[in-house]
């Protein structure tokens, strides 16, 4: 296959960044993956309100929109689908286009609940097809710096404390259709902590709950302590009401996250989704030079090129082009839900919970 034919479900803000990066249109691809990017061109585009699918072929071209995704689905002339609709619907539209036979690059969170992760294993293995969470920490710049200089941490501290509190309009804050600002965000760096930790997590032990919010669905805060199977440990902090801005005293921040990699004397952090990053050491010079001190990335290439956004789609495209493993499978999906999900039971419970 030397191109790949797109569908796309759900046409709002986080689609059209993805859109953007198909033929090869945006600046911010990277030039290794500009082949790929060029090889990905939109098909048909869905959304519930046809008018927004409308105007997004307008910008990014397509051959023509509905609101159905059942005619995505069912499309011979379409080999991948790209999802970006709320919540609630990326299993039952991932699984959809699985047995459809398309190829599926889905938006975070992948999957609600440990059951509908399971069904979405069990239909890649069985069908064969190329399925990617589009994790945006792993293609930052200081992910990768992060990544490269540390690969094997013994600790690993992660903040996902956003200012504000999420208010009850907001879709993602519904139990239903979102599952909350923990399991909306915070999967972002709780993959970025798997990520880097290397290893499965093997147990948590977590206490929070409700702190701003007056549905008790909803967990909306949460400071946990991670074991995993390699030995190394780690610690979670998420949820809204915070100002993870003060920690961060000097550095861009979009989003005040960050996830820290510790290993006998070297220190690394990711900042935000992992624009840009930090590096100290407490080891002699001969046994480890950091890259640099500081890296602001966002500052000198842009916020959009250094968070890495305009390689997801065409990563998504060379792995099915190439036949390889993408870059977040199915299975880092349903670890980072996981994860979040145990930590929910270990606040309601009191216990450790292990997976």
């Amino acid at each position: 296959m030397d191109k790949v034919r797109l569908g796309v479900i759900g046409c709002g803000n986080m689609s059209k960044v993805h859109m953007a990066t198909a033929l090869g249109a945006s600046e911010d691809t990277s030039e290794e993956l500009r082949p790929y990017a060029s090889a990905v061109q939109l098909h048909g585009l869905a959304d519930v309100t046809e008018e927004k699918a409308e105007a997004a072929r307008a910008e990014f071209g397509g051959e023509y929109v509905t609101d159905d995704p059942e005619r995505i689905f069912t499309d011979p002339d379409i080999d991948a689908v790209l999802i970006t609709t709320w919540h609630d619907t990326h299993a039952p539209f991932s699984l959809r286009a699985m047995e459809a036979g398309k190829h599926v690059l889905i938006e975070k969170p992948m999957a609600m609940t440990e059951a509908e992760c399971d069904q979405i294993l069990e239909a890649e293995e069985r069908t064969g097809v190329k399925y990617m969470v589009a994790f945006r920490c792993r293609f930052a710049m200081g992910t990768r710096d992060v990544k490269r200089e540390i690969p094997s941490p013994d600790n690993v501290i992660t903040f996902a404390r956003v200012p504000g509190i999420w208010g009850p309009q907001i879709w993602a804050q519904d139990p239903i259709k979102g599952g909350g600002q923990i399991l909306s965000q915070g999967c972002h760096v709780v993959d970025l902590m798997m990520y880097l930790a290397g290893s499965e997590p093997e147990s948590v032990y977590a206490t929070g709950g409700v702190k701003h919010h007056e549905s008790p669905e909803v967990i909306d805060t949460v400071n946990a302590s991670v074991r995993f199977a390699n030995g190394a440990v780690g610690s979670f902090m998420g949820g809204d009401g915070g100002a993870g801005r003060l920690l961060l005293p000097g550095a861009y921040v979009s989003c005040p996250f960050f996830v820290m990699a510790v290993d006998k004397g070297r220190s690394g952090i990711a900042i935000d989704h992992g624009q840009n990053a930090r590096f100290e050491s407490a080891v002699p010079a001969d046994v480890w030079t950091p890259p640099y001190e500081i890296a602001d990335y966002a500052e000198e290439f842009g916020n959009n090129k250094s968070s890495g956004m305009g390689d997801i789609l065409p990563s998504f495209g060379r792995s099915i082009i190439e036949d390889e493993t993408p870059i977040a499978t199915a299975v880092d999906g349903a670890r980072a839900t996981r994860f979040i999900l145990k930590c929910f039971e270990s606040v309601r419970t009191g216990e450790i919970v292990k997976f």
